[in-house]
């Protein structure tokens, strides 16, 4: 595969940049802190994307490129693989899965599988290259061929590692000495004192010894629940007998009740019967109160004869005076004046008698008026009297059918509902006792005895439960222990299955694998030192030997700085072309700061000559050694300024 375009949006300090690579070899030139490390990061974020988490680094790359300056926070990458499909991934670094587009710019982001960690996994899917092995083989950052004295065995281990076991970060030897260091440790043998099996061996060993002696409690248990489970039977069948008493006594109560509510009604209709006579007699002596007050007419005063006594007296005043002409002639008019006086007289007592006759029928009527408004109470209070007579009549007769009725109901109920518990003749003799609180009685003493004896049952099983919960507990520690021993047999299984499985590993490893390798890495080794060293041989007595010019073999420890360089250079080189299907690039950061010019010469050669047809090389660099020994060499190159 090989990388066409990057579009840099804002990654770190990296802002709107666009980058077109090429086949072959790419360099990209910058001074230092000018963004070169950055790109190179952006790289691999945009392929796997960019973690929260620091993965043993000082800070994450979330948080180390995340511009503060801006939101924008994202970029784009097209690459094209081995078999020419093309891709274009559009990444914001903040989120987990990406845009991608395949060469028909149709988005086929869901076409691949999500990791709830990782993100999308679409580069590892279509190379079959996760980010650990990337970041390990096809990019070699900064100072990653450059070593010091302290960790070139380091490195030397890390090639003898890929020898042995196939991965650099892995040695067979340790790996057998930490299984059974870790087999040692956490399992140990019957014999080694303190070690986990032994210690669990003792333990099951000291519990069932134990146990032998706390098993006679639990036969003693056994004999104290038979004697409880008869017992609690016993109090079962006195407890039911009580039962049917208690009930049959209530069913007696309620009777009893009930024929008192008969009798009250039955007292309540007579009275009720007192009130109505009663009543009566009260109305035949309101009756015979009664006055019958026939209305007379009002006198009236004959006003005739006094008129004319007035009249006559009048007209002979009147005459005499015309014929006398003298005062005496008004002297008849007295007789008149005395004929007007009794006329007012008379009315006046007429007047009086009227009233007061008027007066004395009113009354009368009234006093009728009222007794005939007691009449009336009465007889409503009759009408009340009966009608609740009548009522209390009704529900006396559905007292006495309700008494038989319901009594004969909750007797067969009962007798139905304990016919499984008591015999039907105890039943019935109960039914037929008077006394039936003589017969509760009895059988709550009856039932205190067994309680007591159950009582002390319980005490005698709370005596011995502590030993019967040290059995228990002793129990489930002897298998909790027995599961833990068979656990440690497993882990030592597993661990010599382990230990087999490397060791067969290992061996083919050392016979398929390993003469390829060690072939790759020596022809890679020659390459770049110019055939000074030809051969790479891996044992486990001696490590690394490298063969001289001369055919002599010299422990790798022993060469100089520079040239274990070269070779661990060369082991990144050997590797590269196992790791895909898919030729990954190389990409190189600043890898040959440290190499001379003629090794650098050298290098470059070998990259040409025998990587770039078929991989893009990427090379990242501060200085302009590269571009002037690449000159020199008269290869082509693409330059990219940052």
């Amino acid at each position: 595969m090989k990388i066409n375009d990057l579009k840099i949006n804002s990654y770190g300090k990296l802002k709107n940049k666009d980058i077109t690579l090429k086949d072959g070899i790419n360099v990209i030139y910058g001074e230092n802190e000018k963004g070169k490390s950055t790109l190179l990061n952006s790289i691999v974020n945009l392929l796997y994307g960019t973690s929260k988490n620091k993965k043993g680094k000082d800070i994450s790359d979330y948080d180390k490129f995340k511009p503060w300056d801006s939101e924008e926070f994202s970029g784009k990458i097209s690459y094209t693989l081995d078999n020419n499909d093309s891709f274009e991934v559009f990444r914001e670094f903040g989120k987990k899965t990406p845009k991608i587009y395949d060469k028909n710019m149709e988005e086929i982001s869901k076409n691949f599988s999500i990791d709830k960690t990782a993100g999308s996994q679409f580069f590892a899917e279509q190379t079959g290259v996760d980010e650990a092995t990337f970041t390990s083989t096809v990019v070699s950052f900064q100072n990653a061929v450059e070593i010091d004295t302290q960790t070139q065995n380091v490195l030397l281990q890390r090639i003898a590692n890929t020898s042995s076991t196939g991965d650099e970060g892995i040695s067979y030897k340790k790996a057998i000495e930490k299984l059974s260091k870790k087999q040692l440790d956490e399992i140990g043998t019957s014999r080694s004192q303190g070690k986990p099996i032994n210690v669990i061996t003792n333990e099951i060993r000291e519990l069932t010894a134990t146990n032998e002696e706390l098993s006679r409690f639990e036969s003693l248990k056994y004999d104290i629940e038979d004697r409880k489970s008869k017992i609690e039977d016993e109090i079962s069948k006195v407890e039911s007998k009580s039962q049917f008493l208690n009930k049959l006594n209530s069913i007696n109560q309620s009777k009893s009740v009930e024929e008192g509510k008969l009798k009250y009604n039955e007292n309540k209709i007579d009275e009720l019967e007192d009130k109505i006579q009663k009543l009566m007699q009260e109305k035949e002596k309101i009756n015979k109160e009664y006055k019958n007050i026939s209305k007379s007419k009002k006198e009236k005063v004959n006003t005739i004869p006094y008129i004319i006594g007035i009249l006559i007296s009048v007209i002979l005043s009147i005459c005499l005076y015309v014929v006398t002409k003298k005062s005496f002639a008004f002297i008849p008019l007295i007789f008149g004046v005395i004929c007007l006086v009794l006329l007012f007289a008379k009315i006046r007592k007429i007047n009086g008698y009227n009233q007061k006759r008027s007066k004395e029928q009113e009354e009368i009527l009234n006093y009728n008026k009222e007794i005939e408004k007691k009449i009336y109470e009465i007889d409503a209070q009759m009408q009340l009297l009966e009608t609740s007579q009548k009522d209390q009549i009704q529900e006396a007769e559905s007292i006495k059918n309700e008494i038989m009725k319901g009594l004969d109901e909750r007797l067969n109920s009962l007798k139905s509902e304990y016919s499984n518990k008591i015999d039907s003749s105890s039943m019935n003799y109960f039914i037929s006792q008077k006394d039936i609180e003589n017969e509760i009685s009895q059988n709550n003493r009856i039932m205190n005895d067994k309680n007591l004896e159950l009582h002390r049952l319980n005490l005698d099983k709370e005596n011995i439960l502590p030993k019967l919960e040290e059995y228990a507990s002793n129990e489930e520690k002897i298998s909790a222990d027995k599961e833990v021993y068979a656990n440690l047999l497993k882990k030592n299984d597993a661990i010599e299955m382990a230990k087999e499985i490397i060791e067969s590993s290992y061996q083919k490893m050392k016979n398929d694998v390993a003469p390829r390798f060690t072939e790759n890495l020596s022809k890679n080794i020659a390459l770049i030192t110019n055939n000074k060293y030809k051969r790479i041989v891996i044992n486990e007595s001696d490590g690394i030997l490298v063969e001289l010019e001369n055919g002599e073999y010299k422990n790798a420890n022993l060469l100089s700085k520079g040239t274990i360089e070269q070779l661990y250079l060369a082991f990144r080189l050997s590797i590269i072309e196992d790791i895909s299907e898919e030729s990954m690039p190389i990409i190189f950061d600043e890898i040959f700061a440290y190499f001379d010019d003629n090794r650098l010469r050298e290098t470059l050669r070998n990259l040409e000559n025998n990587y770039s047809k078929k991989h893009q090389i990427i090379l990242f660099t501060c200085t302009k050694r590269e571009e002037e020994a690449l000159n020199d060499l008269n290869i082509d190159y693409n330059l990219i300024n940052l």
